[in-house]
C-alpha cells in the first residue's frame, strides 16, 4: 500500500468507482468522496488519481448532502492512519497581531509608484511584509493572514513573493 514517507493510495477499484460515479451520478459521487474523507483519506490521495486539485476534492466533499447516508468506502489502513499528519498545523494570531496587520495593510495600501521612499506608507509596507514573512515562516496559512489583513489571498501572496524575487 504505502510506507511511512509516501502518500497513501486508494485501491484501483476505488479509483475506478470514483471515475464511474463522477461520469454517471454526481450526487452519489459527492457522497462517496465525503465517505472517503470521513474515513480520514487525505485530499491529495483522492485528488491525484482523479487528476484534480485538492481544493476541488474539498468542494466535492462539501457538496454531499448533510443528511445523506454515506456509502461504505475503503478505510485508511490503521498503520497509515497513525502516520498521516496534517500538512498545516493550526496557527492562530493573537488579537493584537491581527489588529497590527490590519492597520499596517490599510497604510501600506496607500503606496504608489512615486511614493516617497521614506514615507510612513512605505515604512508600513516594509513592516507589513516583515510580519507576513514572520508569521508565514511559523506556519500561518495565506488564508489566516488574508483574514487578519482584510485583503485577498492573492494580495498576501504577492507581498510574500515580492521579497522572494528581490532575494
Amino acid at each position: 500500500m504505502t510506507d511511512k514517507n509516501t502518500l497513501p493510495e486508494l485501491s484501483p477499484e476505488t479509483v475506478e468507482r470514483l471515475k464511474t460515479l463522477r461520469d454517471t451520478d454526481r450526487t452519489a459521487f459527492y457522497e462517496y468522496v465525503a465517505s472517503l474523507r470521513a474515513n480520514k483519506w487525505p485530499l491529495r490521495a483522492i485528488s491525484v488519481p482523479l487528476g484534480v486539485s485538492r481544493s476541488i476534492v474539498q468542494i466535492w466533499e462539501h457538496k454531499a448532502s448533510e443528511n445523506a447516508v454515506l456509502p461504505e468506502t475503503e478505510q485508511l489502513p490503521r498503520a497509515i492512519d497513525e502516520q498521516v499528519k496534517p500538512i498545516y498545523l493550526r496557527y492562530e494570531l493573537t488579537d493584537e497581531e491581527s489588529t497590527q496587520l490590519y492597520v499596517l495593510a490599510r497604510e501600506a495600501s496607500k503606496v504608489r509608484r512615486f511614493t516617497d521612499p521614506e514615507s510612513p506608507s512605505r515604512d508600513a509596507a516594509r513592516e507589513l511584509e516583515d510580519l507576513l514573512h514572520y508569521h508565514k515562516d511559523r506556519g500561518a496559512s495565506l488564508n489566516t493572514l488574508k483574514v487578519a489583513c482584510g485583503v485577498s489571498r492573492r494580495a498576501i501572496a504577492q507581498r510574500l513573493e515580492k521579497r522572494d524575487k528581490a532575494s
